[in-house]
């Protein structure tokens, strides 16, 4: 009797060390960072614990902290716009989003000074520093460079986040930016002024380029105009400096043989006169009657 007592003891021990022995033991997910919490002494051990199953004793449980991006907005359907003005004094109604992590060095810090309500904190906080930003710039700005008023709010609350809230903002979006109407309106008609002005200056130059174009063509049809006609121009010198060149020829080597004749026949240059006109006469004839012994000056043809 006494055995089966003992026994059945020991079987309720075994189960309740199996069941204490089970709930000693906690997991995080990849995407979560937790602090040890003893829920009997409501202590919080500081070292921070990453994914994975982890024994932490009977008694204990993880406080999940996020350890990836997270987003917050400013945002009409969250109803909570940022209004502010800007630096010239015109109402501004603002839509931001931005992504921000925690500091998982940190996070005993973050849980000792706002439990798990941080991110109310961190709203209302944000909400504060980007109004602020915002204000130093002009409604202009907002049209024109909102990319970089967006890294200067971001800029800003890096400043001050990391070491009163332990988070790191990594990026910062404008999703929204609403001006008074008339204001809103003019710089509308500028832009589309300057668009204007924009697209006269690139048709002026696209003109130019046109017309310089034309002048290039121009000039080099000239200058092939000119290039053939200086070839022309050479090439009728060449062809009378050689016909010039062969008439000349001609003329010495007649010149010579007239000579050789005046020489040979001891001619006057009366008779070598008189007989070249009869020379040359009878080139230009086929058949020809010559009278001699009369004059040639007094021949007549019929």
């Amino acid at each position: 009797m006494c055995g089966n007592i003992l026994t059945g003891s020991l079987s309720v021990l075994g189960c309740v060390g199996a069941v204490l022995l089970a709930m000693s033991f906690s997991s995080l997910h990849a995407t979560e960072t937790g602090l040890d919490y003893n829920w009997i002494t409501k202590e919080v051990r500081k070292e921070p614990y990453s994914s994975g199953l982890h024994f932490i004793g009977f008694g204990h449980r993880f406080i999940r902290f996020p350890n990836t991006f997270q987003n917050m907005q400013y945002s009409t359907s969250h109803h909570d716009l940022l209004h502010t003005r800007t630096s010239d004094g015109l109402p501004l109604t603002l839509g931001v989003s931005f992504q921000y992590t925690l500091i998982l060095n940190q996070v005993y810090d973050l849980y000792m000074n706002f439990e798990t309500k941080y991110e109310a904190v961190l709203f209302n906080v944000a909400a504060h520093i980007i109004a602020n930003t915002a204000s130093n710039y002009s409604a202009y700005n907002f049209f024109n460079d909102k990319q970089t008023i967006a890294y200067s709010m971001q800029k800003e609350l890096n400043d001050y986040l990391p070491e009163r809230l332990f988070v790191t903002v990594e990026a910062l979006q404008i999703l929204l930016v609403e001006l008074p109407r008339q204001f809103e309106d003019a710089i509308l008609e500028s832009i589309a002024v300057k668009q204007n002005i924009t697209r006269t200056e690139k048709t002026k130059a696209n003109m130019m380029v046109a017309f310089q174009t034309q002048i290039m063509a121009s000039q080099q049809q000239a200058n092939q105009t000119i290039a053939l006609a200086e070839g022309q121009a050479k090439k009728i010198l060449a062809e009378q400096g050689a016909r010039a060149k062969v008439v000349m020829q001609n003329l010495e080597t007649q010149s010579a043989s007239y000579q050789k004749i005046k020489k040979a026949l001891r001619f006057g240059d009366e008779d070598l006169m008189e007989y070249v006109w009869w020379d040359t006469l009878a080139e230009h004839q086929e058949s020809s009657n010559f009278v001699v012994g009369m004059n040639p000056n007094a021949f007549v043809a019929t």
